[in-house]
């Protein structure tokens, strides 16, 4: 049995109905989600993605430290649909449920960004495809790159991207949606990933409730897939925005000297670190919507800001956005009938 046979029952709300044209713009859970949902239901959906891959805050990235989570690290929620979801994950090897302190949290194997590609499967999904501006007339909606290349028309279109970029994209086309979209006050953060040959044998299970620069700390272990000991520092969103056009490797040392005032002791040199930059990282509506849409237009927007800004927020939203545009659809069909 196929993945697509284990689906909860909530991927299957749609009625059967005539495939449609729709796009989707963003490879994150908020795209995907969409994506996956109204392919259960029976409809062709084109995704495009302007990174190389997909996972947006999900991303990961292959290091001499082996392959590092940039982003997320772990999630978790106690919403019974999510959690049947992620329980169907589990099932099939593509999520891990771990137990700390009393929490149940949840990481992709063997990273983060390996569940997002799981999740695409067959989807038709262009990759490195910078959608720059839309526009829309009768035919429906075109897609513009940089290079005035266009995609369409799309009688349906679901924009699943951060906040900061779906308002830049809305602006022209649907400035109420751009105005709601750019109320979202985004925080940057940087993270920086530090490697070690010889393991540190402080405490991996390190607080930074006082420290100035690092918000969070997570530790990777030795193993066959990890050749080095990672600790991945995650940045103060304060700290990020004052530091935010730094050169990483001035970032790198500003950082690790954060975290060796954290151990109150003299850190060895490290044998390979990176730093990456989140422009668009933390972030979401001052009231979590699930109605930012215009039906008529057949114009849908999703992400975790319009929820909490978490991964949950993302999952919800995709989902949320794909029934909307099923029962659109479906209400469209019975008024022809």
């Amino acid at each position: 049995m196929n993945y697509m046979q284990q689906l909860p029952s909530i991927y299957l709300q749609g009625h059967p109905m005539p495939s449609s044209n729709i796009a989707i713009i963003g490879a994150g859970i908020a795209g995907i989600t969409a994506a996956r949902t109204l392919k259960a239901a029976g409809h062709s959906v084109q995704v495009f993605e302007k990174s190389r891959g997909s996972g947006g805050r999900l991303a990961s990235k292959r290091s001499e430290m082996g392959r590092i989570n940039l982003g997320t690290q772990a999630f978790s929620s106690d919403d019974p649909l999510f959690l049947e979801e992620l329980h169907a994950w589990q099932q099939v090897g593509w999520v891990q449920q771990h137990h700390s302190a009393g929490q149940t949290y949840w990481t992709g194997v063997p990273y983060m960004s390996a569940l997002t590609r799981q999740l695409l499967g067959d989807l038709n999904t262009d990759f490195s495809c910078h959608i720059q501006r839309l526009s829309h007339d009768s035919r429906g909606w075109l897609l513009h790159e940089q290079n005035d290349r266009a995609h369409g028309p799309f009688q349906q279109l679901i924009i699943a991207i951060p906040a900061p970029q779906a308002s830049a994209l809305l602006n022209s086309c649907a400035p109420e949606l751009a105005h709601q979209a750019d109320s979202v006050k985004v925080q940057p953060v940087w993270m920086v990933a530090l490697g070690f040959k010889q393991p540190l044998t402080h405490n991996t299970n390190i607080k930074c409730p006082s420290n100035q620069a690092i918000a969070d700390i997570t530790v990777t272990p030795l193993s066959a897939e990890h050749p080095m000991q990672t600790w991945m520092l995650r940045a103060r969103a304060d700290w990020s925005s004052k530091h935010l056009e730094n050169q990483h490797d001035d970032v790198i040392d500003a950082l690790r000297s954060a975290f060796s005032d954290l151990l109150d002791s003299p850190l060895p040199l490290h044998d390979s670190a990176f730093a990456h930059r989140w422009r668009y990282a933390l972030g979401a509506l001052k009231q979590p919507t699930t109605a930012l849409y215009e039906q008529q237009r057949g114009l849908y927007v999703a992400g975790d800001w319009c929820g909490s800004g978490d991964v949950y927020s993302a999952w919800h939203s995709g989902k949320n956005a794909a029934q909307q545009l099923l029962d659109h659809l479906h209400c469209t069909t019975i008024a022809h009938l």
